[in-house]
């Protein structure tokens, strides 16, 4: 979303945090300070911390909203007992139960779970179907039709929502178009525009047929066949355009559903859709959709507001400065898939620079209420720019489809939001169930890996501890060895006796010995004697004696010493004698 990107750069006054703030933040609360006094949060980034979080917080009563909405929608669609239903009738299947059994559908069959949460390669148990059953359900209309006419328009977007068959993307279940017929002025450039690679592999070429127009409206007999319409006309044109569109619908015995797109509105009400509305009544049902001036370079995915036509305001479409062509004619498809748009009056409009940077910042109420210099309130008038960002960017960071997502602005809306926020239901906690099932195959999960865990612990302690016994048998080896060679100068070895004879008849006490060695060599104390006589050591390759020293070559030197003074006691210094002995 556009107004995403400005919650990181904005100004001073209305600003909320860049992530690292909530870091330093933390470092302070701890008393964690660098020397130069770096990463210690100002005033200033503090208050930036505070509004970022309450965004954070506005966001999540949001998520909380959309999470209610979908779980009446599923209720809805499945015919589903509501909570106070279940209370007076004890034997009706919860939601919960309903939710759990559509998760179990839609997971792995049988108990092999894969390690991250994946069942086995079979994917035939789970389907897409089972999944989408558990999203928001939007009323969709019952009878469309095979064909569609589009008039005054053959815009590439508009015909790819109405061949549903984008690629990546949910199709609109209740498209069932098998003929989409586009009467535009210029064939020539209009199949240029509309005929594409994309629209070749797609199958939108074996529906589509472009035709010349007879003039700004189709003909009665054009209309023929078709159950539903989509007409694009001016403002200026409306007054006299849409009677008799009115008069077109009312006339056609195939006709069910109008949408007309109406370009270049300014101002809250477009004349002649009283009309309109007046002749649908139960021959056709329709839809009207104004806007201001459409755009083709303007960006995608923006801030845009979607609502009805008599509760918009002249400066919002005034500071709007026109919308998307692509998502015009995008809400155009998707308008005509649902029942919550049937003889709507709606408008859209992209909101102005000034209020997607206000959608960045909390609610001026509370701690964050706005003053004057006089120290009195100031009233958000951004208030509801900012909850309808909010619901928008919920929507989209939910993953709401497209269709879902008109249908939650136009049936919901703000007033919807605004609602739930005033008086919030009470609801019982209908994901237990299925947070149960969720937990079981977590618990699963985790008892693999803890098995894997304590796999390679056990591994890894065969390892050393077969690595311990080698160093200790090589150790016992050299204490019998040099066992064998002191006891047979002193006498209290029999000369018959072998050394591997030897060996083998004290290789027990040798073990002992060799453990014990094993132990203080890997020791605290030995390695802290080490350290010791190494740091004793230094420079001592200049040095004939030093603490520490190996007590046998201490005591070899003192012999040199002694020997060398006798000879040289007369010609040599003490500085010379030295040299001669460390170069021995």
């Amino acid at each position: 979303l556009a107004f995403t990107a400005t919650t990181n750069c904005l100004s001073k006054t209305n600003a909320a945090a860049p992530a690292k703030f909530t870091t330093q933040l933390q470092m302070s609360s701890i008393s964690v300070k660098s020397p130069s006094g770096e990463g210690i949060p100002d005033e200033d980034q503090i208050l930036k911390e505070k509004l970022f979080r309450q965004v954070l917080q506005e966001k999540n009563v949001v998520m909380d909203f959309l999470d209610f909405i979908t779980e009446e929608s599923i209720k809805a669609t499945y015919g589903i007992a509501s909570a106070a239903e279940e209370e007076e009738e004890t034997g009706a299947e919860s939601f919960a139960e309903v939710l759990a059994e559509k998760a179990a559908e839609a997971g792995s069959s049988g108990d092999n779970i894969g390690l991250f949460g994946g069942g086995d390669a079979d994917s035939s148990s789970t389907s897409m179907e089972d999944i989408k059953e558990t999203r928001y359900q939007p009323n969709l209309r019952s009878d469309l039709g095979s064909t569609v006419l589009v008039s005054g328009t053959a815009d590439a977007s508009l015909l790819k929502v109405l061949n549903n068959n984008l690629f990546g993307q949910d199709n609109i279940n209740n498209f069932q178009f098998t003929k989409i017929k586009a009467l535009v002025e210029n064939v020539a450039l209009a199949k240029k525009t509309a005929i594409s690679r994309e629209a070749r592999y797609s199958g939108l070429l074996d529906k589509l047929s472009i035709e010349p127009s007879s003039g700004a409206l189709p003909a009665a007999a054009e209309l023929e066949g078709a159950s539903s319409w989509i007409a694009q006309i001016s403002s200026t044109d409306a007054p006299t355009l849409l009677p008799q569109v009115a008069e077109l619908a009312k006339n056609s015995n195939d006709l069910k559903h109008v949408i007309v797109l109406v370009t270049g509105v300014t101002s809250n009400a477009v004349e002649g859709w009283d009309a309109l509305e007046a002749a649908s009544g139960d021959n056709f049902q329709c839809t009207l959709v104004a806007v201001g001036e459409l755009f083709t370079d303007a960006k995608e995915g923006g801030l845009y507001h979607v609502g009805k036509l008599a509760d918009a305001t002249d400066a919002n479409l005034a500071s709007s400065g026109g919308m998307s062509s692509n998502e015009v004619y995008q809400l155009l498809g998707h308008a005509l898939a649902l029942e919550s748009t049937s003889n709507q009056a709606l408008t859209a409009y992209s909101y102005s620079k000034a209020a997607i940077e206000a959608v960045a910042s909390p609610y001026a109420e509370g701690e964050f209420t706005a003053r004057d210099e006089d120290g009195n309130e100031i009233v958000d008038e951004m208030k509801e720019v900012k909850m309808y960002g909010r619901l928008l960017q919920g929507l989209r960071e939910i993953g709401f489809t497209r269709t879902a997502e008109l249908d939650v602005l136009v049936e919901k809306g703000l007033e919807g939001f605004q609602e739930f926020m005033a008086n919030p239901p009470k609801r019982e906690d209908t994901f237990t169930l299925a947070k149960a099932s969720r937990d079981e195959q977590d618990e699963k999960i985790m008892a693999i890996l803890d098995a894997e865990i304590a796999k390679t612990e056990a591994e890894k302690k065969a390892e050393e501890e077969a690595i311990k016994k080698g160093e200790i048998e090589v150790i016992a080896q050299q204490w019998a060895i040099k066992e064998y060679s002191l006891r047979s100068i002193g006498g209290d070895v029999d000369p018959s006796v072998t050394e591997i004879d030897f060996i083998k008849s004290v290789w027990d006490q040798a073990l002992v010995e060799a453990e014990n060695t094993y132990d203080y060599i890997n020791s605290a104390e030995y390695k802290k004697q080490q350290e010791k006589t190494a740091k004793d050591a230094i420079g001592s390759e200049n040095k004939l004696f030093w603490n520490g020293m190996d007590p046998l070559l201490r005591k070899k030197r003192e012999k040199m010493v002694e020997k060398v003074k006798k000879q040289y006691m007369d010609l040599l210094s003490e500085e010379e004698l030295e040299a001669i002995i460390l170069s021995e």
